[in-house]
């Protein structure tokens, strides 16, 4: 027993994520302001870190240090384009309307379509394949702490234009320390 928790200790719970650039994560800062002043002014919301804004490729969860090290080879072998465009295209619950986590939805691409597809083939090679039917592209924006929530309708916020070229996949850490979630940057990939 005292085996596997040092075990476990030593393991990483690591994701693969597209995280803004300045120019972007100014305008989903915004896009928060907005809701915060208007439609969710009333609302107990426990909103993302502004500086922790990211869309999620592949969260691939508990790893060894040498599993790590194969992923970082095996996501230097793709072959990226040279950029990828990001469209945030409205407000919503994710994973669906019952649920307590605001995001941001990405307008799925070709592009950001082959990008997962090609990090599940590296996770998959070591293991860990997505469960993942379909890829459903969002930020997080908040999470509502009430569970019995009121409905809101974002129609205000369905037809957003905010947009932004990314070119860089990062990989982290995500760490639970005093009931909060951080995330350690741990390597980047530029295309």
């Amino acid at each position: 027993m005292f085996y596997l928790l040092l075990f476990n200790r030593n393991m990483a719970r690591i994701f693969l994520a597209l995280t803004p650039n300045k120019d972007l994560n100014d305008q989903i800062i915004e896009l928060k302001k907005e809701l915060k002043n208007t439609l969710l002014s009333e609302a107990d919301i426990s909103w993302q870190k502004n500086s922790d804004h990211h869309l999620t490729v592949n969260f691939v969860g508990a790893m060894e240090p040498e599993q790590i090290d194969e992923m970082y080879d095996g996501i230097e072998q793709i072959n990226f384009m040279s950029h990828l465009q990001i469209d945030i295209s409205s407000v919503s619950f994710f994973p669906n309307e019952d649920s307590q986590l605001l995001v941001a939805l990405i307008r799925p691409t070709n592009q950001l379509q082959k990008i997962f597809e090609r990090v599940d083939e590296v996770v998959t090679r070591i293991g860990f394949g997505s469960s993942l039917k379909t890829y459903k592209p969002h930020i997080t924006l908040g999470r509502f702490k009430d569970k019995s929530r009121p409905h809101y309708s974002f129609e205000e916020f369905s037809e957003i234009n905010i947009s932004s070229r990314i070119n860089i996949l990062d990989i982290y850490e995500s760490e639970f320390d005093q009931g909060k979630t951080n995330y350690n940057l741990l390597r980047s990939f530029e295309f």
